[in-house]
């Protein structure tokens, strides 16, 4: 592992700021390695890039070190946002949302390596989510005929109604093809909130954090994040908040349906899932969402049950 200008300490769950976290358990070496949005847009003279810390229970953390360090020329200015890390054919790939240069879009690209804490370099030729738009939160997905896809958010600040999506992925990653399939609108759920950022003058609903996992029923279940509106159900915090939607053939194609009941609804969200080192299943958070500064990332136990997942109690 890289260590770069910040210093390496060995630190509790609670004292590492991270928004976006995603954790890779790695049993070769009985370890885990977090990932997140840190360092997202460099400070003085400090360039943007990705972190890791490495733990082997959950709870001590070392680090940050350096996961990626943009090479002189890369395509992606700022906004290092959101990176997750997946093995496939014995290398480690990286799907990272970038924005471009004064004029570019916002969009995920891949990164490669030879270890999961990296040192990772570009694979994809500039983002391989849809060109000229405003796209984030990538996600990888191998349906069960071999297909590669990425999953992914298409912006509300472009859409007004945010959309979730997926595009096919060429067998080595490098490029995406094909015509989107749209897998949801966000203004389609009554749950949801309208989202406002004054500083650009827009409103819109807003999607995040795509996440896909298998069910051993054969669905297809898709985590993904946006703001609640209050007094949702029966325990609605009206914040940032964790929903479900199923695909009940598996098919990345569908037809979705969605969870009427919100999965977690606690100022906490962009989640995912990992099974540890005894293999037991977890979801990966930040929480709180807001104030932000405070952002730390939280591992939940959860089971898988006949009408889905829950969070063990």
């Amino acid at each position: 592992m890289e260590q770069g200008f910040r210093t390496i300490k060995t630190v509790g769950s609670d004292d590492i700021h991270i928004r976006d976290p995603f954790v890779f358990t790695y049993e070769k070496e009985q370890r885990y390695y977090l990932f997140g949005t840190t360092f997202a847009d460099g400070a003085g003279d400090k360039d943007p890039i990705f972190e890791v810390y490495v733990s082997e229970d959950l709870e001590s953390w070392t680090g940050p070190y350096v996961a990626f360090q943009p090479p002189k020329g890369f395509w992606g200015v700022r906004h290092y946002w959101a990176p997750e890390v997946f093995e496939v054919d014995g290398q480690f790939y990286m799907f990272a949302s970038f924005k471009g240069g004064i004029g570019e879009n916002r969009g995920t690209g891949i990164l490669i390596a030879d270890h999961p804490a990296g040192p990772y370099r570009p694979h994809s030729n500039g983002p391989v989510t849809i060109a000229g738009s405003e796209c984030l939160d990538g996600t990888y997905y191998q349906d069960r005929n071999g297909q590669r896809w990425i999953i992914f958010c298409h912006e509300w600040t472009e859409l007004y109604n945010g959309r979730i999506e997926a595009l096919r992925l060429t067998a080595d990653l490098k490029q995406s093809f094909g015509e989107p399939v749209v897998i949801l609108n966000a203004s389609e759920r009554e749950w949801i909130r309208l989202f406002g950022d004054p500083r650009i003058e827009k409103q819109g609903f807003l999607t995040d954090a795509p996440f896909l996992y298998e069910a051993r029923n054969n669905e297809l279940l898709l985590l993904w994040s946006s703001y609640s509106v209050s007094n949702y159900g029966d325990s609605g915090f009206g914040g940032y908040t964790v929903a479900i939607a199923r695909s009940a053939n598996g098919s990345i194609e569908g037809p979705w349906t969605h969870d009427p009941e919100l999965f977690m609804d606690r100022n906490a969200g962009h989640s995912s899932l990992f099974r540890d080192i005894q293999g037991n299943l977890r979801i990966c958070t930040h929480y709180p969402d807001t104030p932000h500064g405070q952002e730390r990332p939280l591992f939940l136990s959860v089971e898988e049950i006949a009408t889905g997942l829950a969070l063990k109690k």
